[in-house]
């Protein structure tokens, strides 16, 4: 009896997952390792809930910036070295720009914490990255940023 209960709730996961449309495994697999990227590269001053670090590093949680992924890709590949206030509050620790990370990694990371904190469903597109890293490319590293 156990078998076959086994077997059905297999047969509907399979077919739960075969519902599931090409751009819904598209989000949940660029959530993942954006995810995996955030926790490797900003979690450490950004913190795994995204609630920044005191009066040091800013939340991502709550920042206004979410609704601008082009910001944020540019933000994650050049840094930032302008105060800023987030959520009421000043911050004006420079972040280090990221060169090594590739465009799909940023494009992860943007989907990810755009899921997560901001109002988006749908991940990032590569297409998107590539045309902010561009447009931000005339500006200093990190400046007017």
């Amino acid at each position: 009896m156990n078998i076959k209960i086994s077997l059905y709730l297999l047969s509907l996961l399979t077919l739960l997952v075969s519902c599931q449309t090409s751009e819904e495994l598209k989000s949940e697999q660029y959530f993942v390792e954006g995810y995996q990227l955030y926790t490797a590269n900003c979690a450490n001053c950004h913190q795994a809930e995204g609630g920044g670090m005191a009066n040091l590093y800013p939340p991502v949680d709550g920042s206004a910036i979410l609704s601008d992924k082009a910001m944020i890709a540019c933000i994650i590949r050049n840094g930032m070295k302008d105060t800023i206030m987030v959520n009421g509050k000043t911050f004006s620790r420079p972040m280090p720009p990221n060169p090594k990370l590739t465009e799909i990694e940023i494009a992860e990371i943007v989907s990810f914490v755009t899921m997560k904190w901001g109002k988006d469903s749908v991940y990032t597109r590569i297409e998107t990255v590539k045309e902010a890293l561009t447009a931000c490319k005339e500006y200093p590293q990190g400046a007017g940023l």
